[in-house]
């Protein structure tokens, strides 16, 4: 049996739930992270089933960036010093916050117990917003979870209080059922402007009932519809699991490409909260091995996937398209080049919002744009981009209009690998930049709050 050991690092026993040693290696052709509990003995975790992905992967981390101020100054050691506290290596890029753990529906892949009861005040909330601004500044993205947030039944006034702030956009995660069934909740999420991010998981009937305990696959392509007429902004959540979906992968990055969504985030099935004995390791899949099924797309290209610069590299994977014309997309890391393309999306969510991300970008449109008459094929592509440079010189920069016309000409491909009990790594716990928003105004790392609190 051949081996390799990368590094060693702080994991988690699920048996008696506490840190461990724990070490990440390549054995027979994959990358595992192996625990060693002095109770429970040796456990292992599929993390990358390509080593040459995992190597290549190391060297996309790119230097944190600190937050303003931090919620927790007294370090007393990791994991439970966070707040977040002073030897966390990275800003909040999304915040998530958690309203409400009320729900529609009982998925059997759910990241959450079935057990929660809880539920934010608008008051609470408000708290925890003016906190965060403190933390960072200003807030271009934020995201609202539960349960289902729309079932909170001060829904319209987390939105208002939003507004107030200055948050330059809003999503909400949601399972889709109260948006199909009421009319008033999708026009108040066009007049705000608010982005439902929809769990679209597949097409088939025993996918959904398999991840959500009934058959949604109708009523999602109905509910989509519904966007696309009414005018809602939408982007698409995709759970996947070896043996269940992961022969959806590609199809739906096609229906993608096809429809009006501003982005598609896949989630590999992490085992914990509802998921937690309805699934099993033999049914998780590495980010790499989305990658891989994502190369079936016709508009996804070989090299055109990278982890995330400002998280863990084992994370995120992204790509970004300019939409050329409706049946065209041009990859963005193709078009500035990768060491630009890593510069811009480096500690942000999303491109071109800040004005050195936006420079690039321009400096790039006009490089292309001198060049484009040398390659016949570039003209088309020209086209649409000096329509795009039009939009951004119409008016002085600002994030918030970078954001709209952004909204409009790029399409985003998202992987995120959640981290379970057997995954969990106190290294990418340091370095993660998706935050829960505690109502005290605390920021507690994702992965960190669903396997440990």
């Amino acid at each position: 049996m051949s081996e390799r050991l990368y590094s060693y690092t702080t994991g988690f026993c699920e048996q008696c739930r506490t840190l461990v040693s724990a070490r990440i290696l390549q054995r027979n052709g994959a990358v595992w992270l192996e625990t060693l509990c002095p109770e429970h003995g040796e456990a292992s975790a599929l993390i990358s089933s390509d080593p040459a992905w995992y190597e290549a992967s190391r060297h996309y981390v790119k230097p944190g960036q600190i937050p303003f101020t931090l919620g927790n100054q007294d370090f007393k050691g990791c994991p439970d010093s966070c707040g977040l506290c002073p030897e966390h290596r990275q800003h909040t890029c999304l915040p998530v916050v958690e309203i409400t753990s009320a729900c529609n529906l009982r998925c059997p892949v759910c990241l959450k117990p079935e057990d929660g009861d809880f539920g934010m005040s608008a008051a609470e909330f408000r708290h925890a917003l003016t906190r965060l601004m403190a933390y960072e500044g200003s807030v271009p993205l934020l995201n609202l979870s539960g349960g289902e947030p729309t079932l909170h039944p001060e829904f319209p006034e987390f939105l208002r209080i939003c507004h107030e702030k200055d948050v330059m956009q809003v999503s909400v995660s949601t399972n889709g059922l109260a948006l199909h069934a009421n009319a008033d909740l999708r026009r108040l999420f066009r007049d705000t402007g608010t982005v439902a991010s929809l769990q679209f998981d597949g097409f088939k009937p025993e996918t959904w009932v398999r991840l959500r305990g009934r058959d949604l696959s109708d009523m999602k392509r109905e509910l989509v519809g519904m966007l696309e007429d009414e005018g809602v902004r939408y982007s698409l959540i995709a759970t996947v699991a070896r043996g269940i979906n992961e022969d959806e992968i590609a199809p739906i990055a096609d229906f993608f490409f096809a429809s009006k969504a501003l982005s598609l985030m896949f989630q590999p099935v992490a085992i914990i909260g509802a998921a937690h004995g309805n699934f099993d390791s033999r049914q998780r899949l590495a980010i790499d091995d989305v990658v891989r099924k994502l190369q079936k797309c016709r508009h996804i290209g070989e090299d055109d996937f990278n982890p995330l610069p400002c998280s863990h590299p084992g994370c995120f994977a992204l790509s970004y398209y300019f939409q050329i014309d409706e049946n065209r997309f041009y990859s963005l890391k193709d078009f500035l080049g990768k060491e630009a393309f890593l510069d811009v999306i480096a500690n942000r969510t999303l491109p071109g919002l800040d004005r050195e991300g936006h420079e690039a970008i321009r400096e790039r449109i006009y490089s292309f744009w001198s060049a484009a008459d040398s390659v016949a094929d570039n003209r088309q592509v020209l086209a649409r981009i000096k329509s795009i440079l039009h939009e951004l010189e119409g008016g002085r920069f600002s994030p918030k209009a970078a954001f709209d016309v952004g909204s409009t000409v790029l399409r985003s491909v998202f992987i995120h690998g959640f981290m379970d009990a057997a995954t969990f790594d106190l290294g990418r716990i340091m370095k993660c930049c998706n935050h829960y928003l505690q109502p005290d105004g605390r920021l507690i790392p994702i992965c960190r709050h669903n396997v440990i609190d």
